[in-house]
């Protein structure tokens, strides 16, 4: 017989996937926040990617934003390099025993369906970039820049890279990802994540590289103002599951938006941010149970 913890947990699975359902069918949910990173974290706002049914972020989570954002400020913390330590992350980290956990492999093979449109309405704004010791982040000094997903609208908080690319496609690993963080009024994260190739020189790219932080910590933080919609690509078409920051503490409850299309950036604007950021990405994980779907 089954113990009590067990077939709570089954239920709670069950209760995930029909969450995932009927949000995708623009019921509406929201996310957690890679939210301090909300990658880095935020993942800083990965906290919060660090994005991650689409259940609510716990306050924790939302941080891929400003909490997870000032841990992420102390390379002591953590370290990529030594990934199944995070387990130990205290606080009820959800690293070593989530059933949610991003990043994934994405599959072109993915079932079809009808999702909620990906609006990103992102306005020109100013604010700060900075080297927190496990990613290139930059927050928005203040600016209107929105999300919406079908009904639902999230406030984009941060967004930040990761080298190599957290998600895969069909296991290929792009050089780079990017994830914007955005959080709603309730707290709850959703991440857009968008591959990076090599291509064309990206003029927004060009923009963030004359201001990359050449030290570690806010007061290493420089000042750079650009649109941000620059670094989208124009196929909306995206890949939709709930998941979790991809940093401690690994939060769940993050509604992930990963664009099917890749972004350009020029070899030499790639291997500039690589050199920045080092090995910045997580493992891939395991899908579990979970709910992967394609919206074209």
């Amino acid at each position: 017989m089954k113990s009590r913890a067990h077939v709570a947990m089954a239920a709670t699975g069950l209760a995930q996937i029909l969450a995932l359902a009927l949000t995708l069918s623009g019921c509406g949910s929201n996310e957690a926040s890679h939210g301090a990173q909300a990658e880095h974290g935020a993942e800083n706002a990965h906290g919060a990617e660090d994005g991650h049914g689409l259940g609510p972020a716990s306050a924790e989570a939302a941080s891929h934003a400003p909490a997870q954002a000032a841990a992420h400020a102390d390379p002591s913390h953590w370290s990529y390099t030594n990934q199944a330590a995070w387990a130990q992350f205290p606080a009820g980290g959800s690293c070593g025993n989530g059933h949610e956990q991003s990043p994934i492999n994405l599959s072109s093979a993915a079932p079809v369906a009808e999702v909620p449109d990906l609006n990103p309405r992102y306005m020109n704004f100013s604010g700060g970039f900075v080297n927190n010791g496990h990613t290139l982040q930059f927050t928005p000094a203040a600016n209107g820049s929105v999300l919406t997903i079908g009904q639902d609208a999230y406030n984009l908080a941060q967004f930040h890279f990761h080298a190599p690319a957290e998600h895969t496609l069909d296991r290929r690993a792009f050089p780079v990802e990017l994830h914007f963080v955005h959080r709603n009024g309730a707290g709850q994260l959703a991440v857009v994540g968008v591959f990076i190739e090599e291509g064309a020189e990206n003029p927004a790219v060009a923009t963030l590289l004359t201001a990359l932080p050449h030290g570690q910590g806010d007061e290493s933080a420089t000042h750079a103002e650009f649109d941000p919609a620059s670094l989208l690509p124009a196929d909306r078409a995206y890949f939709a599951y709930a998941g979790s920051l991809t940093t401690p503490p690994c939060s769940e409850g993050v509604r992930w938006n990963v664009l099917r299309t890749p972004n350009q950036a020029s070899p030499a604007q790639i291997n500039a941010l690589r050199e920045a950021l080092g090995s910045s990405s997580r493992h891939v994980q395991p899908i579990n149970q979970r709910t992967v779907l394609l919206g074209v």
